[in-house]
């Protein structure tokens, strides 16, 4: 499993933004994570820059088009949302990883028991919360 954010473990924080003009005031080779939702240019910068990226995925297409475009994480704040993204993610092969969002480390043992590829707490993004 996948733990982002937590202390014990080591991991490359998350760098939330809005527009791709953010992505200058990251540090080299870090994750960019935005929201789906209008994100196309960003996207595309990160394409055709090399830039990791993660996507935060509201629904099954969301997914299916982050995972399509390059993002190494898919991100979920819903239990529900991340098992179906999941089961698409083992169906079709998907590069990306499924991440949930939880707000602490006890819920990860159920995130497990689902299957779902990892967890990402607050403390995983460096720039606040997602």
């Amino acid at each position: 499993m996948i733990i982002i954010g937590h202390d014990l473990v080591a991991f490359k924080p998350f760098y939330k933004i809005k527009n791709s003009d953010e992505i200058a005031k990251t540090p080299s080779n870090s994750i960019v994570a935005f929201e789906f939702e209008n994100s196309k240019d960003i996207i595309r910068f990160c394409q055709k820059n090399g830039v990791n990226f993660a996507v935060e995925a509201k629904t099954t297409k969301e997914a299916l088009l982050s995972n399509a475009a390059g993002a190494s994480y898919i991100i979920t704040n819903s239990k529900k949302a991340a098992k179906q993204i999941q089961n698409l993610a083992e169906q079709y092969l998907f590069d990306a990883k499924i991440l949930l969002k939880i707000k602490d480390e006890n819920e990860m043992e159920e995130v497990a028991k689902d299957g779902i590829d990892g967890v990402l707490l607050p403390q995983g993004v460096a720039n606040g919360s997602f």
